[in-house]
């Protein structure tokens, strides 16, 4: 009996003994992919919309890089192309002095000087997709030495998996979500993995699991980035990262703002009018609103933005609705009204919400969401807001005089969301 547990104990111990040490593991990753200066790679992303279901559509991409220590708008020239359904959508190329967005649908290459739109080219970085550990200065999401001493990260090794027939490290890291004060999304879970090949450590795939509840709905938001294929720090050719590599059937034009998307609509304009469908089949036009203050807020349902933004709008409409104030919700990228109706219904939002459509969010300027309008009751606008402010103390306070009556339109507001 005793040699029987001592052999126990034994090969118990082994196998402690033999499981591989994940900070070692994910420290070498981090290191190889700080060596990483230039390369290609081919990448296939995964991503859900933040709604109630699950989806997970997928993107594919091809990028040359080479890295740059000094630029304060990417870490690294590029050339990124992105395909659907097999098919090349739009290259992007940024040389560190010009960024170019080339359309294959209409063959021209539109280009942006970066000491002239370096502002430009920023708020709209996140709309290209690259690998962050080859790109990023920190190679994010890798964890740092910082990471695993500061009480908020835990990880673990789940086993050795084979990603594109490359044997790999799965190692799982949990954070503890710390939610913001007033917050009406509850974060459950904050999760990423990491899939390192055994090999080289280079981190052949990696996934973010984030899931949160707001007013008893779960909401997901999941994205997975999936190396296909790489080759680094052997970019022989560096053209490919210059202008000389747009296509040479491409037109090329100068970046100009287009004026109707540069500012939101003046303060002072009469809004453009609208007849729009309410989610109770109810016409409603903006001209019917006359002698109301209306506060117009363009949203969509896969807005996190526009989810935090609610119960602030729901309060001023519980104390305002009976005084003259009108908030009208337009919803102009969702098609299905039974969605947006369940979708409004689990938030217990009960302000007018409408049915739009992209020609109306374009006649307001609305290129950020959510986006914010206050009418006076001639239908003039008296403010105009892009994007969601943490809900503090009152941003703004409008006065309005009608003899000796008078109230006090608390606008609650939100720190802008990046």
């Amino acid at each position: 009996m005793k040699i029987k547990s001592i052999t126990l104990i034994l090969f118990l111990s082994l196998f402690i003994s033999c499981k591989p040490d994940v900070k070692e593991i994910l420290q070498k990753s981090f290191k190889k992919c700080q060596s990483i200066q230039n390369g290609y790679y081919e990448m296939t992303r995964y991503t859900t919309k933040l709604e109630v279901d699950k989806d997970t559509p997928e993107s594919k991409y091809t990028c040359y890089f080479d890295k740059s220590k000094n630029d304060s708008i990417y870490s690294s020239a590029f050339h990124l192309k992105h395909y659907k359904n097999g098919k090349c959508k739009s290259e992007i190329i940024y040389t560190g002095e010009e960024f170019v967005i080339a359309d294959v649908s209409d063959s021209t290459a539109t280009i942006m000087s970066s000491s002239i739109w370096a502002m430009e080219i920023k708020v709209n970085k996140f709309k290209y997709p690259l690998y962050s550990p080859f790109h990023s200065q920190v190679s994010s999401p890798l964890p740092q030495d910082i990471d695993f001493n500061d009480g908020k990260h835990f990880y673990k090794f789940i086993g050795e998996e084979t990603i594109n027939n490359i044997l790999c490290y799965h190692i799982q890291s949990n954070e503890t979500p710390v939610d913001e004060k007033d917050s009406p999304i509850k974060t459950i879970k904050l999760e990423n993995n990491f899939w390192i090949s055994k090999s080289d450590f280079i981190p052949i795939q990696y996934s973010l699991d984030v899931i949160g509840v707001s007013n008893s709905d779960t909401i997901f938001q999941y994205s997975k980035d999936v190396l296909t294929k790489y080759e680094i720090n052997n970019l022989n050719d560096r053209s490919i990262l210059t202008l000389q590599s747009i296509p040479a059937n491409y037109k090329i034009i100068d970046f100009e703002p287009d004026n109707e998307f540069v500012t939101l609509l003046s303060i002072g304009s009469f809004a453009p009018n609208w007849q729009l469908t309410s989610l109770t089949n109810e016409k409603i036009n903006l001209t019917d609103l006359k002698g109301k203050y209306v506060l117009v807020y363009f949203f969509f349902k896969g807005c996190y933005p526009c989810i935090m933004s609610m119960p602030a709008l729901q309060a001023l409409h519980d104390k305002f609705n009976n005084k003259g104030l009108k908030i009208i919700g337009i919803d102009p990228l969702d098609e299905n009204e039974r969605d947006i109706a369940d979708f409004i219904a689990k938030r217990g939002v009960n302000y007018t919400i409408l049915v739009g459509d992209e020609k109306l969010a374009k006649e307001y300027h609305v290129k950020n969401y959510p986006t914010i309008y206050l009418l006076d009751k001639n239908g003039k606008i008296i403010y105009a807001e892009y994007g969601y402010r943490r809900i503090s103390k009152i941003l703004l306070k409008k006065l309005f005089l009608r003899k000796f009556d008078y109230y006090i339109v608390e606008f609650y507001t939100i720190r802008q969301s990046h």
